[in-house]
């Protein structure tokens, strides 16, 4: 993840109001920051950080994620997401009670590394018609998705696109998002989700290209990024075929809804000097 990207991730943290951004203060100076992004339609809870001015410190990162946790309250599950060679990270998860997930890779495609073919299907850009399916499907498919569906639905236009795959009666199959940045140059093909019963026909591959090819000659887009779980070699190779290359293999974890108990190595209250700074109380 590039210095970049960090920066708008946290400035989305900082002016979401389901957000929340711990800081870690010594005798008023920032040492360390911790962000969560909250999902309130399930009231999962992903994890940014933790980041330190200076080097890694366990028992501050281990603060911040208490005092986090004390103010999200109604969070039912915290999720991390890191790249599987850090490990401070890994020491971390051991130190709370955290399950390990499968690993996730994030694949990226270099505009003169794609190899678009030619598909024979229906894709048409959103219409309303196709809000209710578009719905329907995410939930479906991506129930713990980290993206609402009012947020989804808001965006479109915005900093998203989606396009979605019609069959031979113009019925609805299938979608695929393009998700932009301010920054010109990079997107993410951010969710393909294709119908089961159309499934294997060559659907997913059209939403793809699609999504890659709007980015790349619409938007002048140099690198497509997107996240795919280690196990889903099917659709690990249909973006292989496109030109994507791995770029980082991810550790998952989570931790399911906490109970005061289940919190280890906390620390008197007076020792904690993390706090919440994005101006909610």
């Amino acid at each position: 993840m590039s210095m970049a990207d960090i920066l708008s991730d946290f400035g989305f943290i900082m002016e979401n109001p389901n957000c929340i951004m711990v800081g870690y203060f010594a005798n008023g100076t920032l040492e360390g920051i911790l962000g969560f992004f909250v999902n309130p339609d399930n009231n999962w809870a992903d994890c940014m950080g933790p980041f330190f001015a200076n080097e890694w410190d366990m028992d501050k990162a281990q603060d911040m994620f208490a005092y986090a946790k004390s103010k999200l309250a109604k969070a039912e599950r915290f999720n991390f997401f890191f790249d599987t060679n850090n490990k401070n990270l890994h020491q971390l998860m051991a130190l709370l009670p955290t399950v390990r997930n499968d690993n996730e890779y994030i694949l990226l495609l270099e505009n003169a590394n794609y190899m678009p073919q030619y598909t024979q299907h229906n894709i048409v850009s959103y219409s309303s018609n196709y809000r209710n399916d578009i719905v329907r499907l995410k939930n479906k498919t991506w129930p713990e998705s980290y993206i609402t569906d009012s947020d989804l639905l808001n965006s479109i236009g915005k900093d998203r696109e989606v396009f979605c795959a019609l069959d031979e009666n113009s019925n609805f199959v299938g979608y695929g998002i393009l998700k932009r940045y301010n920054d010109s140059a990079r997107a993410t093909a951010e969710f393909f989700v294709v119908e089961e019963n159309a499934r294997g026909k060559g659907y997913g591959w059209a939403l793809l290209n699609k999504v890659v090819d709007c980015a790349i000659n619409v938007h002048n887009a140099n690198i497509i990024d997107l996240v795919v779980d280690r196990l889903n070699t099917h659709a690990r190779d249909l973006y292989y075929s496109c030109g994507f290359k791995l770029s980082v293999e991810n550790a998952s974890y989570c931790i399911k809804k906490l109970t005061s108990s289940e919190t280890p190595n906390e620390r008197p209250e007076k020792h904690v000097k993390a706090r919440d700074f994005s101006g909610r109380k």
